[in-house]
Formats: structure tokens, C-alpha cells, sequence
């Protein structure tokens, strides 16, 4: 049986929890960013297999492209939204399911043969000089990621940062779209 005053106690207790649990509410959620899609590794590797190239066994086939027609295969290269922890090149969760899909693209038949450059670029929040160290530091992040998980060899992937001085031409320089990890594959050696 409750008395009046452990009941208060127990109310007040449940209020108190109430109020924690309401002021929980995760980061993300609060932001002004939607959450990242991932894209899937059959996207990525079509978007990354050169345009009418086949490689078997060692040859490489370039279909002929009729004038006027467009050639088959993608563009070389993908936008992928990696996300950071805030000013860092840490690896959020959401840029590791991500990195997921590109490592199982990366490992594909079609593309197991391809180089690909990683480049870092930020939004033109912040001066110049930081965000060049910055997009570095993150291409290099997912380069790491690559290699070290999906066991990538390291002369496959190369890493370059370029700040702010790439941006995507339908976006304020500042626009959350200027964020991001370009995967472009390198034309063979």
C-alpha cells in the first residue's frame, strides 16, 4: 500500500523519466539533414563500369558505338552521400552501410580489375585551407575503410581532397549536396 507521499515520490519519479525520454531524441532526428540513402552495389558498379567496355581474360573489348547513339555502361563515376561526424573524418554508421555497398561493388567481376580515385569535397563553410585538410583527411578515411574491410588493394585506390573548389553546379556553395565522396574510376595504365 502507497502512502500519499511515496505515491508523490512515484509520480514525480515517472514525470521526471517522462521528461528524460522526450529530450532523448536522437541527433539525427533534430537535424536539418535527411537521412543519407545508400545507394546499392549493382547501382555502383554500373555507374562506375567505363562505357562500352568488356574485359575477358585479360583482353579489352570497346564496343562501336553508332554515331549519334549513346555508348552502354556508365559514366565512370558515382556521388556517394558518406556522412561525417561534424568538422571530422570519422565514419558515421550511415557512411559505413554505405562504404558496404561500394565495397561489394569494388569487389565485383565487372570492376575487380579497375582503379578509382576517392575525392573528398566539402561545402564552402569554413576557410579554404581547412576544408582542402579536411576533404584529405576524409577521402583518405574511406580509402582506409576499403582497403582494411573489403581487403581492396591499396594500388587500386588512390585518395585526394579539393575542399570547396569542386563544386556541384545546381547547389549553394553551401548546400549539405556539396558533402560528399566522388568515386571516379581512372582510365587503365
Amino acid at each position: 500500500m502507497h502512502t500519499n507521499g511515496s505515491h508523490r515520490a512515484s509520480a514525480f519519479t515517472r514525470a521526471a523519466a517522462l521528461i528524460i525520454l522526450s529530450n532523448a531524441v536522437p541527433v539525427a532526428l533534430l537535424a536539418d539533414e535527411p537521412p543519407p540513402s545508400v545507394v546499392d552495389s549493382q547501382t555502383i558498379v554500373r555507374s562506375l563500369k567505363p562505357a562500352g567496355t568488356t574485359m575477358t581474360r585479360g583482353f579489352e573489348i570497346t564496343a562501336k558505338t553508332p554515331a549519334g547513339a549513346e555508348a552502354g555502361g556508365g559514366s565512370g563515376k558515382i556521388n556517394l552521400d558518406i556522412r561525417f561526424a561534424n568538422d571530422s573524418n570519422q565514419l558515421t554508421q550511415a557512411a559505413q552501410d554505405q562504404l558496404a555497398a561500394l565495397g561489394m561493388a569494388l569487389n565485383s567481376p565487372d570492376l575487380a580489375q579497375a582503379k578509382f580515385l576517392i575525392a573528398g569535397h566539402t561545402s564552402a563553410t569554413g576557410s579554404a585551407e581547412h576544408n582542402q585538410r579536411l576533404s584529405q583527411a576524409r577521402a583518405q578515411s574511406v580509402r582506409s575503410y576499403l582497403v582494411q574491410r573489403f581487403k581492396i588493394a591499396p594500388g587500386r585506390i588512390s585518395a585526394t581532397g579539393y575542399g570547396s573548389s569542386k563544386p556541384l553546379p545546381n547547389f549553394a556553395p553551401a548546400a549539405l549536396q556539396q558533402r560528399r565522396v566522388e568515386i571516379i574510376t581512372l582510365p587503365p595504365s
